[in-house]
């Protein structure tokens, strides 16, 4: 057995990629590239949100007390490494990306035209966890692309996985059901 390190983490990966939209009081919103999210809770629906404590996403959250989780398709793969690699204190990631805001149902925080898949979450909880922020989150509402997610499970091979470090898989079920 191996002892541990700084890459254990990725034991638990491919996880599914996300972009997590949050917003400015002033109604300025971000995006950023993320892996680190798992539901926790079926009744009341929750999920959990890990952020890096110095990124832009983690001080808006905090500010506004909500967020989105967008599940982006295989064809977003480009403005995924491009919200996971700039910081949206410095460039409009919407923008550079050529991500078209929609607006969500619950929250300010905005939505992401073309994804699979939304779940809009007000805050419950932030939990010091080390360098980072979990956010436990209250679900809101879901939106589904039901050509990507049908009866409780993905289609397909367009969801990205991350894999770890600049690596990105696609589950494919050879079980078609």
């Amino acid at each position: 057995m191996k002892k541990i390190d700084e890459n254990f983490y990725r034991l638990l990966h491919p996880k599914v990629v996300f972009l997590l939209t949050s917003i400015s009081k002033e109604g300025v919103p971000n995006v950023m590239a993320c892996a680190w999210a798992t539901p926790v809770s079926e009744e009341p629906p929750m999920i959990i949100v890990c952020v890096a404590k110095e990124h832009y996403t983690a001080e808006l959250i905090l500010e506004t007390a909500e967020f989105a989780i967008n599940i982006p398709t295989k064809d977003m793969e480009k403005a995924i490494w491009l919200c996971g690699s700039k910081s949206g204190r410095e460039v409009d990631k919407f923008k550079r990306a050529n991500l078209e805001i929609i607006p969500s149902t619950k929250i300010k925080a905005p939505l992401i035209k073309g994804c699979a898949s939304y779940i809009e979450c007000k805050l419950h909880q932030t939990i010091d966890a080390g360098e980072c922020y979990a956010f436990l989150g209250n679900v809101v509402y879901v939106g589904i692309d039901e050509r990507y997610f049908k009866k409780g499970v993905w289609q397909g091979d367009t969801i990205p996985m991350h894999l770890g470090g600049k690596r990105i898989v696609y589950f494919r079920d050879e079980k078609k059901s």
